[in-house]
């Protein structure tokens, strides 16, 4: 009775002051610094006016606001921060107040603080993700604020409280039992949470992002200038966070290790980072050459590339610091010191505290078993030598990347003149440069291995119900995906479709192994029975089914000089070993075909990605979104009604045109669509029906003629116009489909007419560049 005596008696005395004068009662400001204050400080009457004030601003779910001069009593209801802004982690929200209260209850024994506190720790529990992170306000918040937040070290506070509590550190141990064991418990959740989040390039541990999906623990995206990349600043942090842990596992060892190792790869020497106040008074910032400057960190650096990473308010990826927009240079921190103190003193002193060398090794031997379950298991499915000259270049990448893959299988899987043959020649290139490719890496397969691996598929369709009779390429994907492996099968399908729905046919039990990336569009058309038979037959299949969004690896992004489509290849692969001349002297149509298309690339990069989980992610592969119903026509009896232009179907849709006769076709029939100046096979149905089969790659209008060997199939003509998903359509994911992903509708990241391209071509000069370098290897061994 006494405490809440007290607090009245304090709160209205605010008040009076409020009442009495303009002047702020003469109480400092709420900041973390008022916790190094001595224990005579906090049994004063200003801490307890101080302490009274925060129990006013505790919401009713535990929390406190963030941005709030918690020092400053509400003087009524409306004073308080919005139901929405109420609870909060951020810019020390929550944990600093709890801090604050811990002490009171230290040096007062008062129970409404205690009491507070308890409310706390329990919104804390509450607050945690079963992934083991904590969001930055919690009710959850539509947007960014529900990412797992290490932004502004939000996380490691609630986890530097908790480790205290759990170990009834000096001024915690007040905290109950069951509240201890919970700390605990929430601590070590977040400890594998960071484990697991921690970013891995080329297989090594990096750092982290400074936000990461609160499921999948990928990288996420924040505010506009704030996109998925690794952190120079919040990541020392959580690296001290984890130096924290009194008796830590091999793999923590290995985490703190790879960050280091990270910093140290990362840091900017010779540049001064300075912020001023330009003759108007604005806030502005600049580097410049300075050898005496200490390191540097930016606070953003690429996935994939490490580059660093200068972002604006208008979200352009941009790696040139002046190129940012004033505002943004002045009012946010691009550059810091960040990791200088972590690695000339603490990292030191930590390694020495440990017996670093014993855990070292035993998180190597653990990282030397695992070796094989980080690389991602691949079959891919192509169809070189067929309709495009875009599989030759795509397979030359897959060689100079193979050593980051289990490469399980290559199958020739056409439509057209494209056989194993054609994959084979590829493999004699790698051959030659493989002398100089083993030296960066032992991972790199034989050639011989390869050729072993390269299956003959399907040549001709799989004919109308989408399915025919086993290949070698169906019943090689069925022993892949079979194989005893905790990894899924990636089946990267870049030609026809039929292995696949073949192999799905003969045993539908794979489809627990496998994950399908079908670069569609115009492969489609090629194989729309078996693509029929996919999405009728096997709707619970995992699958991207990139229609457009794959075009981004070609259109679009950055094209100024050596990243033009015409410019890069002789620039950075032409003379790189004997798959660069491979690739600078394919043919087709006619003529040397020497410019960047690799459109089957983006199936390559995907599973590579920490992401691959979660489709809708920010990868070099795309981002996509769930699958509405797959969209499909039926033309019936177009022998009366034959469709023409003013027939609307969706872009990528299956197109079906029934024909039906008065009796049967004789025997040896054949017939085909005609559009856009190719054939398509048709087939006959049941009774008397012919079954013509087409998937539009584009949006436009199409016209067609039948071409049969029996009269009354030939030279029928009609017509239909394609036109593009609708944005709305993602925002009804079809509930049979749960696993199905597609090109995203939204405007916003259509390149022109190629919806979703934009989430890859925004990468355009990082995946280059990594292409670049790594084709420096065909040319020449590695350095000693």
């Amino acid at each position: 009775m006494k405490s809440l005596l007290v607090v009245a008696t304090l709160v209205a005395s605010v008040s009076l002051t409020f009442a009495q004068s303009e002047e702020p009662p003469s109480l400092p400001p709420f900041r973390d610094d008022l916790l190094k204050n001595d224990a005579d400080w906090f049994q004063s009457d200003v801490a307890r006016a101080i302490a009274d004030s925060v129990l006013l601003y505790q919401s009713k779910e535990g929390g406190w606001p963030k941005s709030t001069n918690l020092s400053m009593a509400p003087k009524s209801p409306k004073d308080l921060p919005s139901t929405s802004r109420a609870n909060s982690l951020d810019n020390d929200a929550t944990t600093v107040p709890m801090h604050y209260l811990a002490r009171m209850v230290e040096e007062t024994g008062e129970e409404a603080y205690q009491a507070a506190f308890m409310r706390g720790l329990d919104y804390l529990f509450e607050a945690q993700y079963p992934t083991g992170g904590w969001p930055q306000f919690y009710p959850l918040r539509k947007g960014y604020y529900s990412h797992i937040t290490f932004n502004d070290g939000a996380m490691i506070r609630v986890l530097e409280l908790l480790r205290a509590v759990a170990a009834s550190a000096p001024g915690y141990g007040f905290v109950d039992a069951e509240r201890r064991a919970k700390a605990s418990e929430a601590v070590q959740k977040g400890i594998d949470c960071i484990l697991k989040a921690q970013i891995r390039q080329e297989g090594e541990r990096t750092v982290w992002c400074a936000q990461h999906d609160a499921i999948t623990l990928a990288p996420a995206k924040a505010r506009a200038y704030e996109l998925p990349s690794l952190s120079g600043s919040e990541s020392v942090g959580i690296t001290r966070f984890l130096m924290g842990i009194e008796d830590p596992t091999p793999e923590v060892v290995a985490a703190i290790d790879g960050a280091v190792a990270w910093f140290e790869a990362s840091k900017i020497t010779g540049l001064r980072y300075s912020r001023f106040r330009d003759e108007e008074g604005n806030k502005d910032a600049q580097v410049k050459s300075d050898p005496d400057a200490p390191a540097l960190w930016a606070r953003f650096y690429a996935l994939g590339t490490n580059r660093p990473l200068f972002v604006g308010r208008d979200s352009r990826i941009g790696y040139v610091f002046e190129d940012v927009e004033r505002e943004r240079r002045g009012g946010y921190s691009y550059y810091g010191t960040w990791a200088n103190h972590l690695l000339a003193r603490h990292y030191p002193e930590w390694k020495a505290r440990i017996d670093h060398a014993a855990l070292k090794a035993a998180a190597e031997a653990s990282a030397a078993r695992s070796l094989t379950s980080a690389r991602p298991r691949v079959l891919v499915s192509t169809d070189a030598g067929g309709t495009d000259f875009d599989d030759f270049q795509s397979l030359v990448h897959l060689f100079a990347y193979a050593d980051r893959f289990d490469i399980e299988g290559i199958l020739s899987s056409p439509y057209g003149i494209g056989r194993k043959e054609h994959i084979l020649k590829v493999i004699d290139a790698y051959e030659r440069d493989y002398p100089n490719l083993k030296t960066y890496s032992d991972r790199y397969p034989t050639p011989d291995a390869l050729r072993e691996r390269s299956k003959q598929g399907a040549i001709a369709s799989a004919g109308l119900r989408g399915y025919a009779e086993r290949t070698e390429g169906s019943d090689w994907i069925i022993d892949c995906a079979k194989r005893e492996d905790e990894r899924p099968l990636w089946v990267l399908v870049w030609g026809g479709i039929d292995d696949l729905a073949q192999a799905l046919h003969d045993d539908p039990s794979i489809k627990e192994k496998v994950r399908v990336y079908f670069i569609g569009g115009p492969n489609k058309k090629w194989s729309a029975p078996a693509y029929d038979y996919i999405a009728r037959e096997h709707p619970d299949l995992w699958i991207i089914e990139a229609n457009s969004t794959y075009r981004g690896w070609f259109v679009g992004g950055d094209q100024r000089g050596d990243w033009h489509k015409d410019a890069f290849v002789p620039k950075h692969v032409a003379g790189k070993g004997a798959m660069g001349d491979f690739f600078t002297g394919i043919s087709f149509g006619g003529r040397r075909r020497t410019e960047v298309k690799m459109g089957d690339t983006p199936s390559l990069m995907y599973p590579l990605a920490a992401t691959a989980d979660d489709p809708s992610a920010d990868t070099w592969g795309g981002s996509f979104v769930r699958a509405w119903e797959r969209p499909r026509t039926t033309f019936d009896h177009a022998e009366e009604n034959a469709p023409t232009k003013a027939d609307e179907v969706e872009a990528f849709a299956v197109v079906e045109i029934i024909y039906h006769l008065d009796e049967p076709a004789p025997e040896g029939t054949t017939a085909a669509l005609q559009v856009d100046g190719q054939e398509f096979t048709a087939f006959p149905g049941e009774g008397n029906q012919w079954h013509f089969i087409f998937s539009p790659k584009s949006a436009k209008s199409w016209r067609y003629k039948t071409k049969s060997t029996h009269p009354a199939l030939d030279g029928k003509t009609g017509g239909f116009t394609s036109v593009f998903p609708r944005p709305e359509q993602a925002d009804a994911p079809s509930s049979q489909f749960p696993h199905w992903w597609t090109d995203n509708p939204d405007p916003a990241v259509a390149d022109g007419n190629h919806q979703g391209a934009k989430t890859i071509s925004k990468w355009r000069v990082d995946f280059l560049s990594d292409f670049a370098e790594r084709m420096k290897r065909c040319a020449a061994p590695k350095s000693e």
